[in-house]
């Protein structure tokens, strides 16, 4: 018999090439039971497996307070950490301090010969991602995205959310729909914004620049309870103040819902709210909230499926790799006529 190759072993199992090619590099996507049997068939015919068992060791860098959020980037966390388990990497998660990022210091768990792969997570500046993208290692970006930086990204389908809310609110009679985020913020807030912009715009729908609030400053475990904000600057006896609002993430929305509450307006019967992820929180909330899904677990495994592939495809061309959103419908927005 000849040289044994990937097709003829999937002959003999019965599955696709392409999964026996999956299961001999250790990537995700094959059951357990079918992976055994390839890696078994692929032996006894005499096919060298190369690096099939190889532990790959990658870096995870993120900002101080993800490690502590609960909400968001706990799930996208849990993903990368459920996609590494089943892929045979071991983790090391880093928290990249303010100090540390401005001084473009390289973490001590990033080695040049021992790491395999590096996955940032989040918005870090440029600059600093730029430093760890000089050393050479295999690079995959979430939740952020740089027209100056060559690398694999993976980000939500932050337009598509916008648009569907938009539209799902028009639908349901809203011709003033104000938003609410911070421009200086995250990448996908800067997307969100310009989408909301851009929608607007194609669907006809005036845009009151008095109710587009960019300077929302809204952090940590204790959001809930900074209301100064928002009652500086609700107003609903002004003719104008929108029916309906798009807040740039969850924590927003439930935020300013409370606000509103505290103020004697309710939602959605004096006005309707979308907001954005998909936190546990919304679910719970009175009334519960109207809000895009973001994929957050499925982000994170896809970044470790991304890195897998990059690791073993230094040469291929760098994708830009956008998960789609949905629409979920709870009882935060009210039909008007």
């Amino acid at each position: 018999m000849g040289k044994v190759t990937l097709q003829d072993i999937a002959e003999v199992v019965g599955v696709s090439k392409n999964t026996v090619s999956k299961a001999l590099r250790g990537l995700d996507g094959v059951s357990d039971e079918v992976r055994k049997k390839i890696l078994s068939t692929a032996t006894k015919m005499g096919y060298q497996i190369k690096n099939s068992h190889k532990m790959l060791n990658v870096a995870v860098l993120c900002r101080e307070d993800f490690l502590v959020e609960s909400t968001f980037w706990a799930n996208v966390l849990l993903g990368i950490q459920n996609a590494a388990r089943s892929n045979n990497i071991a983790l090391s998660v880093t928290a990249v301090d303010i100090e540390g990022e401005e001084n473009l210091d390289i973490p001590s768990t990033i080695n040049k010969d021992l790491t395999n792969g590096i996955v940032i997570v989040g918005t870090l500046n440029n600059k600093f991602i730029k430093k760890i993208k000089d050393l050479e290692i295999p690079l995959v970006i979430v939740d952020h995205y740089s027209e100056e930086i060559n690398s694999d990204y993976i980000n939500s389908a932050n337009e598509k959310g916008i648009y569907d809310a938009i539209n799902y609110l028009i639908q349901n009679g809203h011709k003033k729909i104000g938003f609410i985020g911070n421009n200086e913020w995250s990448y996908s807030f800067k997307k969100r914004y310009q989408a909301y912009i851009m929608y607007m715009e194609e669907f006809k729908i005036q845009i009151d620049d008095k109710f587009v609030w960019l300077d929302i400053n809204l952090k940590g475990p204790n959001f809930l309870e900074d209301m100064d904000y928002f009652k500086k600057k609700i107003n609903v006896n002004d003719t104008n103040f929108p029916t309906a609002w798009i807040c740039a993430n969850d924590k927003i929305a439930l935020a300013f819902m409370r606000s509103l509450s505290e103020l004697n307006i309710k939602v959605p019967e004096d006005v309707s709210m979308i907001g954005f992820d998909n936190i546990e929180m919304g679910a719970i909330s009175y009334p519960p909230l109207t809000t895009i899904n973001v994929p957050k677990q499925q982000l994170g495994v896809k970044a470790i499926q991304q890195l897998v592939y990059r690791i073993n495809n230094p040469e291929k061309i760098y994708e830009d790799i956008r998960l789609n959103t949905n629409l979920i419908v709870r009882g935060s927005v009210k039909k008007i006529t």
